[in-house]
């Protein structure tokens, strides 16, 4: 099984202010999307070579907060220890047997293990998606948006809940003017009051469930926009710009 990255091009030239160049030779970002237990979470990962993780944290999709990790490596296992006391025990995975084990972060298409805590045990998983060449960058929507990160991903999030709840005005609101759906049919909304119409087709059952599982932080960003749920909704600097409905 071949795996299908998306390279952030636009950030493919970053390089934190005072770091030399030399010192990220070999440096690549995996921003991964997976679950802990019931919760959707995305796990960072600075890797070297492909071989060896030098840097990590992850997230819960829930706040999008970042939780720094402390790395430990032997071969294809990983433990990424949380400030208190939680762990996260991974192995690298692949389903396709054709694969040369043991396998490294080249040849395999995810990561998959437990949470461990004094009081719990929760299974574990996160797929790759996204690789960046160097160190996690500082700053994820410089081409999106002159807002912060934090406040850029507050309003994908007000979109997010939006939908969530069902709410027309508030979805309405969240967006971006003209809004594109691309649906059974393309449609062009040219602003909040001419949205109603096609409410009831943004909140199709179908569709609320691809966003339900949307991890708004550290997204993908490409052509001055960011996106979610594998492309199911793009955001520029103002709101939801394009809806790409089942």
């Amino acid at each position: 099984m071949k795996r299908h990255i998306l390279v952030a091009a636009a950030l493919l030239a970053l390089v934190p202010t005072g770091s030399p160049a030399q010192d990220d030779a070999g440096l690549e970002t995996f921003v991964t999307e997976g679950s802990v237990g019931p919760y959707r979470a995305g796990l960072n990962l600075t890797i070297k070579d492909r071989t060896r993780v030098v840097a990590a944290h992850y997230y819960y999709a829930s706040s999008g907060k970042d939780i720094p990790l402390k790395v430990a490596q032997v071969g294809d296992k990983v433990l990424l220890d949380e400030p208190g006391g939680a762990r996260l025990a991974l192995v690298l995975t692949n389903a396709d047997p054709k694969e040369p084990r043991p396998l490294n972060f080249g040849t395999s298409t995810g990561l998959a293990g437990d949470w461990t805590s004094v009081a719990k045990v929760l299974p574990t998983k996160f797929g790759f998606g996204m690789v960046l060449q160097g160190p996690s960058p500082d700053r994820w929507y410089g081409d999106v948006t002159t807002e912060s990160d934090a406040a850029f991903e507050a309003r994908v999030r007000r979109f997010l809940a939006a939908v969530g709840r069902g709410d027309c005005k508030g979805v309405a609101s969240a967006a971006s003017y003209p809004l594109t759906l691309n649906g059974s049919k393309h449609v062009t909304v040219r602003s909040a009051a001419a949205f109603a119409p096609y409410c009831k087709q943004v909140l199709a059952p179908r569709y609320v469930a691809l966003l339900r599982d949307a991890i708004p932080h550290e997204m993908f960003v490409r052509n001055g926009q960011a996106m979610v749920a594998n492309g199911a909704a793009w955001f520029d600097a103002r709101g939801a710009v394009a809806l790409n409905l089942p």
